[in-house]
């Protein structure tokens, strides 16, 4: 009888510093991201429109745990989709002319802060994930004629280089996402989840929703 008293002494303590090894209650956490942002297809003015492709997203991002359900953080992520747009030119009069048509990459980097929900307090829980911020949406399209210039640089010498202007927006981003949070005893977290994005586009007829899927692998301390 003394013997299993002290086995199940020993499971309980064992299971006590396990519990104690996975909680993330007041605990900072540094994470890496990849996932998956799909494409999307808009309309815009005047018959104009933009159609992206899916592409991957990479990122990091960083949170305080303030008990074992809530977390609030921000986020870093970027992205560059191909995208095929179609605009309307005038000849500065108000008379629309054929449409164009452009082909190229965008640059798509986000940027904001996140609130999450752990709906249990053990180390594999699902969770729930909202987030506002901006997303920065480059063209690598000129806007006006590139600019040369030359300088003395006091590391690399006499320099001379060409930097262009592009046509670019920052708008308003909102996301959400429901995933599943596992957290290991080494004081690692791995986080997978699903969510939606979507993104002001003002002048457009509908604001551009993406959904995205995304590994996370998080440090604890």
């Amino acid at each position: 009888m003394n013997r299993v008293m002290i086995l199940i002494a020993a499971l309980a303590l064992s299971s006590t510093a396990v519990a104690q090894q996975n909680t993330r209650n007041q605990m900072w956490e540094f994470g890496l991201l990849v996932g998956n942002l799909s494409g999307e297809s808009i309309e815009g003015e005047d018959d104009s429109s933009l159609e992206t492709s899916s592409a991957p997203i990479y990122g990091f991002n960083f949170a305080y745990n303030f008990n074992s359900h809530l977390a609030l953080g921000a986020e870093l992520s970027w992205s560059k989709p191909d995208y095929e747009a179609v605009y309307i030119p005038d000849d500065g009069f108000g008379n629309p002319l054929p449409a164009q048509t452009i082909r190229h990459e965008m640059n798509l980097f986000s940027y904001g802060f996140t609130g999450v929900f752990n709906l249990l307090e053990g180390p594999l829980t699902p969770y729930a994930e909202l987030g506002f911020g901006w997303t920065e949406m480059d063209s690598n399209v000129a806007d006006q004629p590139p600019i040369s210039g030359c300088w003395w640089d006091p590391w690399w010498g006499y320099v001379c280089d060409t930097f262009w202007s592009t046509y670019s927006k920052t708008r308003e981003t909102y996301r959400g996402a429901l995933g599943v949070r596992w957290d290991l005893d080494n004081g690692m977290s791995l986080k997978g989840s699903y969510g939606m994005m979507n993104i002001d586009t003002s002048n457009a007829t509908s604001d551009a929703k993406m959904d995205y899927y995304r590994l996370d692998l998080a440090w604890r301390f």
